[in-house]
């Protein structure tokens, strides 16, 4: 998404996303353009939750798996724990986007 300012190395937030949606259609006000940005953010989330995949064209998916409870172990005194069973949320970007990623990567060293 060119002409999204991050701060820096904080990256970028949900306010450099809203900024980028009210500079780019200019018919907006910033607070409608917060207002598309979290219910983007919002169907996401309830459409994970629910359990489906959210799959973005040349962007990636978003997919929540089960992880089973098993041992581990804690590497500071060796006690052996349990961690419970959960939910685990796996991101596969696009091969577009590892591409263009990757090229960026390669070209800046």
């Amino acid at each position: 998404m060119s002409g999204v300012k991050g701060k820096g190395r904080k990256g970028l937030t949900k306010a450099d996303l809203v900024d980028a949606v009210y500079h780019r259609h200019g018919g907006l006000t910033k607070s409608e353009a917060a207002e598309i940005v979290g219910q983007i953010f919002s169907t996401v989330k309830t459409t994970l939750v629910d359990g489906r995949p959210v799959r973005i064209k040349n962007f990636g998916s978003f997919e929540v798996s089960p992880s089973p409870g098993r041992v581990g172990v804690n590497p500071l005194s060796g006690e052996k724990l349990f961690i419970p069973a959960h939910n685990r949320l796996h991101f596969r970007p696009a091969r577009q986007l590892r591409s263009v990623v990757k090229d960026k990567r390669t070209s800046e060293d």
